[in-house]
């Protein structure tokens, strides 16, 4: 489904070439605006933009011309309002809640002078602020004008390489794993996006946060039952145990009754939301990233979250670090919560897992009192940071089908709620507190431990491993008439459906295959890393070049054969993959029916890197496999589409 969509996007793009291109000018357009280039995520956009203009989507000097028009008008504008409001533009709404930027843009601009709008075109935050800046204190038109295009030149095709390349590596990728990509950059966009949501929330709240806890003590002082919570949270005068404690017992109920709710209301909207989300994930399975994501899953166990929580408070003892009492308190107090979870009576379905929720508590506080001790200029990033590998955690955990989308979204709020307590509370009673060194060792060897603990400890098993295959029977003939049509038409791949044919169905045990097949000189591929070098080397023998594997509904082939012919000048390959189908026939033992194909691979060479590419499309002869009297061969025919004549070979045991 969800690759089905990226080509219908691909081709619809193809069809409306005139709208895409309107779509990139605005971009650059609104990326280069004042105050707007800072809200809207346009270099993604741009690095998206090269990745269609590598898979075909989008005309290379069109595109191109469009960014350089957009950028060029986005800072025109910008430049015409600073010189036609001068320095009232600052107090005009939205440009008066940035002065601070509007400020450091005025003396980046008095420092580079007119080099600045070309400098400022690639710095990250002052990039729609100088050109305002530059008409604000009166540069000439034409100078500007002229540092405007050439910049626009240079920042246009310098954006979209990035995208251009990723859109290469699909491209190579699509040969084995191009959904191993594409997963990766959804992954990265996601995370990024929220990171970016998160940050500009931020940096909205913090000047507000005090007036918010002023409010939060009145109200507490004229309600001392309910106050005693949001005092205990931000008064730093307050004792601390008892409003958590309640804090505690009240998320414990919300979360009781949030149980029943799961259990009793059935919510057609979120569950098929949730499902149509997971199949989309589903459908991008593969064997790299499903290695990945299974290490970070382990990473979400109690286990490694108690032992980087154990390992913090050795280092604050050894250290006599001055507030160690304080974190420690804090420390204990965050397993409270999940503890008084596993009070609750589990139903069929969970809706989340203490467990889980121990290990995001830990993990967000130890963030929340380490951060403490960073440099102020690197504090919002190691929150990034350390956002984005929770967000990991959770995304593995939903990526494995150990949890539902609904059950990601209850544990991260049940896991927020209850740290963002515990980290107002140790951050408003501690306010005296002063930074000391950086704790670099600390970090590293906590790096280390989270590093190393899913290569020693064992992978837990997933809702996906744990499940048993059926498999279905099916008469010989049955097969031999009708019943092979049912089985998959086609390897989908990102860029094109139709480019990869499953043209073979072969019906015997996999290693009566491999035997017969070595008989006829075919070699099982060789997969020795060292081989994936010979990519660079442009004079490397087409038998030195390396045999990647192909995906096919989440998993590697489990055969692959080659046949190098006329010393490599042809190089034929089987691969195969296993089916839910059983073949009887007469003589009552049942064979196993292997899908696959039967491709031709020629090499050919892309920026340097010389790879065996699939061809199109290969001519099948029964005498290809050449497997003598005891195999009976039927070539069969599909209807033609595009470049697959439709011809699939069917092989069984006489």
């Amino acid at each position: 489904m969800f690759a089905n969509s990226l080509n219908e996007l691909l081709m619809w793009l193809q069809q409306h070439p005139l709208l895409a291109l309107l779509f990139v000018f605005l971009v650059a357009f609104s990326e280069s605006l004042i105050v707007i280039g800072l809200i809207l995520p346009g270099a993604a956009f741009m690095v998206g933009f090269g990745a269609l203009i590598a898979l075909g989507a989008l005309s290379a000097g069109p595109a191109v011309v469009a960014a350089i028009l957009g950028a060029i008008a986005g800072d025109s504008l910008s430049y015409w309002l600073g010189e036609h409001y001068k320095q009232a533009l600052k107090i005009r709404w939205p440009f008066s809640a940035y002065p601070g930027l509007m400020d450091r843009g005025e003396d980046f601009f008095h420092r580079h002078g007119g080099k600045s709008v070309m400098l400022g075109r690639f710095v990250g935050p002052l990039r729609p602020i100088v050109p305002a800046i530059a008409g604000m204190l009166g540069m000439p038109r034409s100078r500007f004008l002229l540092i405007n295009i050439v910049s626009a030149c240079l920042w246009a095709p310098l954006y979209l390489l990035p995208g251009y390349l990723f859109g290469l590596s699909v491209n190579l990728a699509s040969e084995f794993a191009g959904r191993f990509l594409l997963l990766l950059a959804l992954v990265a966009g996601v995370i990024w996006f929220v990171v970016f949501i998160l940050r500009q929330l931020f940096l909205w709240l913090v000047p507000y946060t005090d007036r918010l806890f002023y409010r939060l003590l009145l109200w507490s002082q004229r309600h001392p039952l309910a106050g005693e919570i949001p005092a205990a949270i931000v008064n730093p005068e307050h004792h601390e145990v008892r409003g958590l404690s309640l804090l505690a017992l009240l998320l414990l109920a919300s979360s009781g009754l949030l149980v029943f709710l799961y259990e009793t209301i059935h919510v057609p909207l979120f569950s098929n939301l949730g499902l149509l989300i997971q199949n989309a994930v589903l459908e991008l399975h593969n064997p790299p990233f499903e290695m990945i994501m299974s290490a970070l899953a382990r990473l979400a166990d109690p286990t490694p979250a108690l032992l980087s929580a154990s390992i913090t408070l050795f280092w604050l003892l050894l250290n006599r670090h001055r507030q160690h009492k304080l974190i420690i308190g804090h420390l204990l107090a965050v397993p409270v919560f999940p503890i008084l979870l596993m009070l609750l009576p589990i139903g069929p379905s969970r809706l989340f897992s203490p467990a889980a929720i121990m290990s995001l508590s830990l993990y967000g506080f130890l963030l929340i009192a380490l951060a403490r001790d960073i440099p102020a200029r690197w504090r919002l990033r190691f929150y990034a940071s350390g956002a984005s590998l929770i967000m990991l955690l959770m995304f593995a955990r939903f990526y494995l089908a150990q949890i539902t989308l609904f059950q990601l979204f209850a544990e991260l709020s049940l896991s927020t709620i209850w740290i963002s307590a515990l980290g107002i509370a140790y951050r408003r009673h501690n306010l005296a507190y002063k930074p000391t060194r950086t704790p670099y060792r600390l970090l590293a060897v906590l790096l280390l431990v989270l590093g190393f603990y899913p290569v020693i400890h064992e992978s837990p098993s997933s809702p996906q491993a744990a499940t048993v295959e059926h498999y279905s029977k099916i008469k010989k003939e049955d097969w031999l008439r009708q019943g092979w049509k049912t089985l998959p038409r086609y390897r989908h791949d990102l860029r094109d459906q139709y480019r990869f044919p499953m043209n073979l169905q072969w019906a015997g045990s996999l290693s009566y295959i491999q035997k017969q097949l070595s008989k006829q000189d075919w070699q099982r591929v060789q997969r020795k890393p060292g081989r994936y070098l010979n990519w660079l080397k442009s004079d490397a023998p087409v038998i030195q070049l390396p045999i990647p594997p192909h995906v096919h509904e989440g998993r590697y082939e489990s055969l692959a054969m080659v046949k190098y012919i006329d010393a490599g000048e042809q190089i034929l390959i089987i691969r195969l993959w296993p089916t839910t189908i059983h073949i009887s026939s007469t003589k009552n033992n049942d064979k196993p029916l292997w899908l696959g194909s039967i491709s031709r691979l020629e090499p050919i060479t892309h920026f340097g890197i010389r790879y065996l590419q699939t061809a199109k499309n290969v001519n099948l002869d029964p005498q290809l496999t050449k497997l003598g009297k005891h195999y009976q061969a039927i070539i069969k025919h599909r209807t033609r589409i595009n470049a697959d004549n439709g011809t699939v070979l069917l092989l069984s045991e006489l």
